[in-house]
């Protein structure tokens, strides 16, 4: 890990930032007794495999099995009036 001071980090900041992307982490020292206050490191990307699938559900068959099905506003808010 690289340690620089806030001034250098300050001075040679981008040329620290594309260190950083390409993975090296620095860690930046701070005051008179050079503390370390922050370390910058490279964002781990999530993996692309571990997204959700969509249709989640899809292997349990049709929601409605009736081919003639049709939903119509009439049978959509049959009930809507007992609600109101």
């Amino acid at each position: 890990m690289k340690q620089m001071t806030v001034g250098d980090f300050k001075a040679q900041f981008s040329s620290v930032l594309e260190q950083v992307m390409q993975g090296e982490a620095v860690q930046i020292l701070y005051g008179r007794s050079k503390k370390p206050v922050a370390c910058l490191t490279k964002i781990q990307e999530k993996d692309k495999k571990n997204k959700r699938p969509i249709g989640l559900y899809n292997h349990l068959g049709p929601l409605w099995e009736d081919e003639n099905f049709e939903m119509t506003p009439e049978w959509l808010f049959d009930d809507m009036d007992d609600l109101l």
